[in-house]
């Protein structure tokens, strides 16, 4: 089994590198779906900024539904875009101060539930780093390795070309492994 997850918040980048990185091995590529695609379904806001809580529970549990169902069918082999942490990421940061104990608790369950899942399912987490400390996304997704000791590699270099070279090349030879 050889399951890749591509995380970080600069999303064009996440993107090139799991296309290339799919190219090298081989394996499908999976990317998240949009905010608009869950706003058609569920008539909601197509504002990602202007929808209210419900909408953005509902936005970040049900892209979680269809990323476990997009890996779970390519089964053994995939890479994904950010793998399931890039929403619950955005709704932690969307709602720091998140007074009401019903919706700070439903946050942190589903945060659970997200890396229990990520713990099982990915071998390869490589994250890309933004070299911003002021970036409360990047900073929060930092925060959820370190709290539920997942581990992952860090994307450190600007130039794409690089990224591959260095960081995803030295791991080639345990992800053609299988």
């Amino acid at each position: 089994m050889k399951r890749i997850a591509i995380t970080g918040f600069f999303n064009k980048r996440r993107t090139i590198l799991g296309n290339a990185l799919s190219a090298m091995t081989k394996f499908d590529y999976i990317a998240g779906p949009s905010f608009s695609t869950v706003a058609a379904k569920y008539k909601m806001d197509y504002d990602k900024e202007k929808c209210q809580w419900p909408d953005s529970f509902i936005y970040c549990l049900d892209a979680f539904t269809q990323r476990i169902i997009a890996e779970k069918n390519l089964e053994d082999f995939y890479i994904t875009d950010g793998g399931v942490f890039n929403e619950i990421c955005w709704l932690k940061c969307r709602y720091p101060h998140n007074e009401l104990i019903y919706e700070r608790s439903m946050i942190v369950s589903l945060e659970k539930v997200v890396t229990d899942y990520a713990s099982k399912e990915y071998d390869f987490i490589f994250h890309i780093e933004t070299g911003d400390p002021s970036n409360v996304s990047d900073q929060c997704l930092k925060q959820i390795y370190k709290n539920y000791d997942l581990k992952h590699h860090i994307i450190d270099t600007p130039n794409d070309e690089d990224a591959l070279n260095q960081n995803l090349g030295q791991h080639t030879a345990k992800l053609m492994s299988f």
